[in-house]
């Protein structure tokens, strides 16, 4: 019945493009650079940002650079370089080891302001300034954004240069006040983002392009004079086949082959083995060598949720608008960020090897599809259904102490260290949320939106710094750490990782090297992937520990208890143990970190200089050192 609708008046938002701009740009720079000083210690796969980039300012080396004093070519050298500079603008000279966490973090933060004000330009020239308005929120305060722009990893410079490349692309095809100057920031982005994660970009932002130009844009029905015949769709195919000249590949492969390929030629040229390590880091990582366990095909629909909290509950009415009468005049630019999200995902779906991470790339596509949603919702005049909008807004505000609730009991579980945070963050955003939705109901839908991103900014941000102050997600490695320097072992004794790759965070926090007891560049021609360890790998490792451990040379190793247990048993291994570092689950040994060193070595000066004599007497008598 019409009596049963409620009218809203469009509300009234800000008057000038430059100011919005302005307080859009403000807005961002808050939520991505609050706690870049603070938070919690750098994550494994952080680590190694800053651990690169320390030796780059310590020995001057650029192109290849090293981790852990071997070159770490599994990825370009991007996100080093971005940490190395960052750290001489950031960083008292007085700080040693340099690049400190906020080094290391800056350039993620700064990558997250650039994405968000790039999603607002194309936004703008998709559906209007308004529109690129909310777009560009969504964004900035995203759970995705919030997230990786305080990771040092490489995640958001990649997924800054990728919406450049999309965006140069749009405007150099669909604008033509910015065509000649745009297509080249399309290649020119693209070789920066292989710069960055190559060759990821192939797949993520290619693919999505190419899918778009040949199949998807035929398909597009521009305006079109009445009584005027329309093409059919494989003539539109065609069309856009003939047309790829406009898009000038040639020019743009030469642009792409001077800003990238030179590095992985002279990488190729200076590192024995690197393309067996390329093959595993590109070709059995998509294959699924790299994992023991596939992740299912549906593996990423969750994480997208996640990425776009909190505006999740309006993402599958933004994957449909494209096909909606109601956002017909918006439906290319729709159209062309749902090709993008949606290639994307399925791209990486298709990998057995998966990652949350992988996925922030589309978020910026999922920013764009959400911005005429949103505009509808809380800006534009419409009318909702009396019943239905407050049968809506109570199942909210019930649903919101069910969902804290749930979040509790799963946080308790897996992260207990962290539930005051939680609970800190949790009820800024029910508090937000409540507030929001009484905003709503209340005719105040533009402050509604403002209050939901506002407080999830704030939750994030309070959350985040008070996780900081728990010290509680490297736990094992502060320990490890701190009974390491109580034990004497220091930056002169050498230290070396048995298992698998150093945990970045232990050797961050010492400010030393720990090198594994094979190189990457080593296992490389050993195996086709991580999924098995042959038994000639285990072998070889046991007879390097035996020979290390029996050498007159005074050694320390970190081994995974379990591991250590098993030679221990099996092969009788010569060893002294020094310290044992509970893992992270009480009720599991077997993550423990056991410190083992050479058997006659005590700890003490004079007993290492004895022990070193009679090692080298019993060596060379056939006898291995500590079997006496």
């Amino acid at each position: 019945m019409p009596g049963d609708d409620i009218s809203f008046r469009e509300e009234p938002v800000g008057r000038s493009p430059a100011l919005d701009v302005l307080v859009l740009l403000a807005f961002s720079s808050f939520l991505s650079l609050w706690g870049l000083v603070g938070g919690p210690g750098l994550g494994d796969h952080e680590a190694i940002v800053p651990l690169g980039a320390r030796q780059i300012r310590e020995t001057g080396e650029w192109l290849i650079p090293e981790v852990n004093d071997l070159p770490f070519i599994r990825k370009p050298p991007l996100a080093f370089w971005l940490a190395a500079a960052a750290s001489y603008v950031v960083d008292p000279p007085v700080v040693q080891p340099p690049v400190s966490p906020l080094a290391a973090r800056l350039p993620s933060a700064l990558a997250a302001i650039a994405t968000t004000l790039v999603v607002y330009g194309l936004g703008r020239s998709m559906f209007g300034h308004r529109i690129g308005m909310v777009s560009g929120a969504v964004m900035a305060a995203s759970a995705g954004t919030l997230f990786f722009s305080h990771n040092a990893q490489v995640e958001m410079v990649l997924t800054l240069f990728g919406t450049m490349a999309f965006a140069g692309f749009w405007w150099g095809t669909e604008t033509a006040s910015r065509r000649s100057r745009a297509i080249w920031l399309c290649y020119a982005s693209l070789s920066l983002a292989m710069m960055a994660k190559a060759p990821m970009p192939l797949g993520t932002v290619c693919l999505p392009l190419a899918v778009w130009w040949f199949f998807v844009k035929p398909a597009v029905r521009d305006a079109a004079p009445v009584g005027a015949s329309r093409p059919t769709y494989s003539a539109g195919v065609w069309h856009q086949i003939v047309r790829v000249g406009r898009l000038r590949p040639l020019s743009g492969i030469i642009l792409f082959g001077l800003l990238f390929l030179p590095w992985p030629i002279y990488v190729y040229s200076n590192v024995e083995n690197a393309l067996y390590l390329w093959k595993i880091e590109f070709v059995d990582r998509y294959s699924g060598e790299l994992s023991g366990r596939s992740q299912p095909f549906w593996y990423y629909l969750p994480i997208a949720l996640a990425l776009t909290f909190p505006f999740s509950l309006s993402l599958p009415e933004a994957l449909a608008a494209p096909f909606r009468n109601v956002y017909r005049e918006h439906r290319k630019g729709l159209l062309f960020a749902l090709t993008w999200a949606t290639i994307q995902l399925v791209f990486l779906s298709i990998s057995a090897f998966k990652r949350p991470h992988y996925l922030i790339g589309a978020l910026p596509a999922f920013s764009l599809l959400l911005g005429p949603v949103l505009d509808r919702l809380f800006i534009a005049a419409r009318a909702f259904d009396r019943r239905r909008l407050h049968l809506a807004a109570v199942v909210i505000v019930l649903a919101i102490p069910v969902g804290l609730v749930l979040g509790a009991v799963f946080v308790q579980r897996e992260y207990a260290d962290v539930m005051r945070a939680y609970l800190v963050g949790g009820l800024l955003v029910g508090v937000g949320a409540v507030a929001g939705t009484i905003a709503f109901v209340r005719r105040r839908r533009a402050f509604s939106l403002a209050t939901l991103c506002v407080s999830s900014g704030l939750a994030f941000g309070i959350t985040w710094d008070a996780i900081g102050l728990s010290r509680a997600l490297n736990g094992q490695v502060d320990t490890m750490a701190d009974q390491l320097r109580a034990e004497s072992i220091g930056a002169e004794d050498r230290l070396t990782w048995v298992v698998g790759r150093p945990d970045a965070r232990l050797a961050y926090s010492l400010g030393r090297e720990i090198q594994p007891l094979f190189s990457p560049l080593e296992v490389a021609p050993f195996r086709e992937g991580r999924a098995t360890i042959p038994e000639s790998l285990v072998t070889a490792g046991a007879d390097r520990l035996r020979r290390l451990l029996a050498a007159a040379q005074e050694e320390y190793f970190i081994i995974d208890a379990d591991f250590w247990d098993r030679l221990r048993q099996n092969d009788g291994l010569p060893a002294r143990e020094v310290l044992r570092v509970p893992g992270d689950e009480i009720d599991d040994t077997d993550d423990d970190w056991v410190v083992i060193t050479n058997p006659w070595n005590t700890g003490e000066e004079e007993d290492r200089s004895g022990g070193r004599n009679r090692a080298a007497e019993s060596t060379s008598a056939g006898q291995p050192a500590g079997t006496q």
